[in-house]
């Protein structure tokens, strides 16, 4: 007895290809938050056209990594609640990490 799923052989081609593009160095391991924040994913869940936007409206200064790892938790996602769809960062950066999957899938 065998079961057919359909859509299968797409995704594992797909899948396929994003693993090509990483062993071949095309990506690396880390994505900027330009990548992962496109404009229209900011334009579709926040009150802003850009991450450099919503960031520059915020109360922090984040021009390095080092100045975002040192937001507190609880008061980025107070930020985050106001002013896009989610209820805190981590919500925003998940709905983000699937998406950039989705368009890199798509490619």
């Amino acid at each position: 007895m065998s079961v057919e799923i359909e859509g299968f052989e797409e995704m594992a081609d797909k899948l396929d290809r994003l693993g090509e593009r990483t062993e071949s160095g095309e990506r690396t391991n880390a994505v900027s938050f330009g990548e992962l924040f496109p404009e229209d994913f900011m334009r579709t869940y926040t009150d802003y056209e850009s991450i450099e936007t919503f960031f520059a409206a915020s109360p922090w200064t984040v021009e390095t990594e080092a100045e975002f790892k040192r937001i507190p938790e609880a008061e980025l996602d107070e930020y985050v609640a106001e002013h896009t769809g989610f209820n805190s960062w981590e919500a925003m950066l998940s709905v983000a990490a699937r998406e950039w999957l989705n368009r890199q899938l798509s490619g």
